[in-house]
């Protein structure tokens, strides 16, 4: 009996240990690899857009083109709430292996400045928890999206809990899939409560300014 109780104290005391490796593996090895990441799609945007042209659409010009290919860097996003130095590059698609990098565009949806619903979806916890703060948000916080030729301003106006298979959140008029879109809006995605997948936090906000970058 000794014998049994011991193998059976060593199996959980393993089981333990490789529970405790593997969590921090998803707590500080994902947050490096994201960082990592960070760094490189940081650098490669930073040198595309030293050869943009000086002026965006804010200032009358055409509206900015975006031909972006899936895992390519194509903004930055910059929440103030989330503390000084909380800032993220945007990254086309929502798949796994984007998001485990970078906060992602979801396809289909509309881009920065654009008229209707640009949707934009992140981890809460690993890859650097990007989006953790996300369900303290509160009307009237901002976001700024930079990107090759525009800084673009949305106000935080309302937030939402909702099932991972209610799509609706992401038409260009959100849950009214029929009425056509006059605002341009910002949709920020992540899942609810911390470490689940059960709900969602959608944080909308509406664009109160765009500037040339």
């Amino acid at each position: 009996m000794r014998q049994v109780i011991r193998a059976a104290g060593e199996i959980f005391l393993t089981f333990g240990v490789i529970g405790l490796l593997f969590i921090s593996y998803l707590i500080w090895g994902t947050a490096l690899r994201a960082d990592s990441a960070q760094r490189q799609l940081s650098n490669e945007l930073n040198q595309e857009w030293r050869q943009a042209p000086p002026r965006g659409d804010a200032a009358g010009a055409s509206p900015e083109q975006f031909d972006v290919a899936t895992g390519q860097p194509f903004a930055f996003i910059t929440i103030p709430a989330f503390g000084p130095h909380w800032r993220f590059t945007l990254i086309q698609g929502t798949a796994l292996a984007q998001l485990d990098l970078s906060p992602g565009h979801v396809p289909g949806t509309q881009w920065p400045g654009q008229v209707g619903n640009f949707a934009v979806a992140g981890h809460r916890v690993t890859a650097g928890n990007p989006f953790w703060s996300l369900p303290s948000l509160a009307a009237g916080d901002l976001v700024y999206v930079q990107t090759r030729l525009n800084q673009f301003t949305y106000r935080v106006t309302g937030k939402q809990w909702v099932l991972p298979t209610d799509l609706a959140v992401l038409d260009p008029v959100p849950g009214h899939p029929a009425r056509h879109p006059s605002q341009r809006l910002i949709s920020l995605i992540t899942c609810d409560p911390a470490w689940t997948g059960t709900h969602r936090v959608i944080v909308t906000g509406v664009l109160i300014s765009a500037k040339p970058r």
